[in-house]
């Protein structure tokens, strides 16, 4: 079985009729699935930037919701990581095998 080789590489997503850049790894396959200039060039992404980055909000929004309902904190910080794709657009990034949301929830005591 070979050896899976990835690299770094600019993926050219489209915002509002102007390219938008984004270096993300791709696989020897996603190049040659995905690619139609040359080496140096940026790979064509196949959804628009709008339209990747839309795809994981409803699971963004979802978690904000569950902490939201947690008796009404005063701030809410959500953090993620996105990796970016040419073919998928992008996913939720992380370290290992499983998505990673930082949640951090603030209540204050107006008692004094």
């Amino acid at each position: 079985m070979r050896e899976q080789i990835s690299m770094k590489k600019l993926i050219e997503f489209e915002l509002n009729g102007q390219p938008v850049y984004v270096e993300a790894e791709v696989s020897e396959a996603e190049m040659q699935r995905v690619s139609r200039g040359g080496e140096s060039e940026p790979l064509q992404a196949e959804s628009r930037f709008v339209d990747a980055v839309a795809r994981i909000k409803p699971a963004a929004e979802v978690v904000l919701k569950a902490f939201q309902e947690m008796n009404t904190p005063d701030e809410i910080g959500l953090e993620f990581g996105l990796k970016f794709n040419a073919k998928t657009g992008v996913v939720f990034a992380s370290a290992d095998s499983e998505a990673t949301f930082k949640v951090s929830l603030k209540w204050t005591n107006d008692k004094k």
